[in-house]
């Protein structure tokens, strides 16, 4: 349907997809802020413990170092900790990269395999999974509205991802631009499209 009347709304009928789930993911500032943090963290230590290890190396080569009588056994012990940290936390941010986590949601919910219809009315929002149940929302429990170039995301007061609405379930995509009036009306009880517009982030 076309008109944003009242009463009026819009039907959305789309297979879900891991791409769906990235987007929202990438976004969590949240988590994205610990894993700038972790990727810092590793990258500054791992400099420093790449100058530490060039000195430990040194300090045992008296073609290096005249006279030396060879490299302390506690820089060992803070070379082998330091390398021990940046492992773990690269390890930390690759398990955070926003793809790995979307194809493992997906692996791991099997209920958003299949065929999924969004009825956005009037009232709220009502979603009726593959599997035949439906759950509903009024606007009132939605804070914010959030596009990309795909899709729609309706975010509780939280800030939590309550629905995805894929702008290809649309049946025809000139009806975005309806939508998007629609749903600005409906949460922030206005015409203009004050949508928050965030591009997709590509995983790093």
């Amino acid at each position: 349907m076309t008109s944003i009347e009242p009463g009026a709304g819009f039907s959305l009928t789309y297979e879900l997809q891991p791409d769906d789930l990235q987007e929202p993911i990438a976004t969590n500032a949240r988590r994205k802020r610990r894993r700038d943090r972790l990727i810092r963290a590793a990258v500054s230590w791992a400099l420093i413990d790449a100058a530490l290890t060039a000195v430990t190396v040194a300090l045992d080569l008296p073609s290096v170092v005249k006279n030396s009588s060879g490299a302390p056994s506690w820089m060992y012990v803070v070379d082998a900790a330091i390398w021990f940290f940046v492992a773990y936390s690269a390890v930390i941010a690759w398990r955070l990269n926003p793809q790995r986590l979307a194809r493992r949601a997906w692996r791991a919910s099997s209920q958003l395999h299949g065929r999924h219809r969004d009825e956005v009315r009037s009232a709220g929002v009502t979603t009726i999974a593959p599997n035949g149940n439906q759950t509903s929302t009024p606007w009132a429990n939605i804070a914010q509205i959030r596009e990309t170039d795909k899709a729609f995301y309706l975010l509780d007061h939280r800030g939590a991802t309550r629905y995805i609405l894929p702008k290809r379930g649309l049946p025809n995509p000139d009806l975005i631009p309806a939508l998007r009036e629609f749903l600005n009306r409906s949460v922030n009880g206005q015409a203009s499209p004050a949508a928050v517009r965030s591009e997709p982030k590509s995983p790093g």
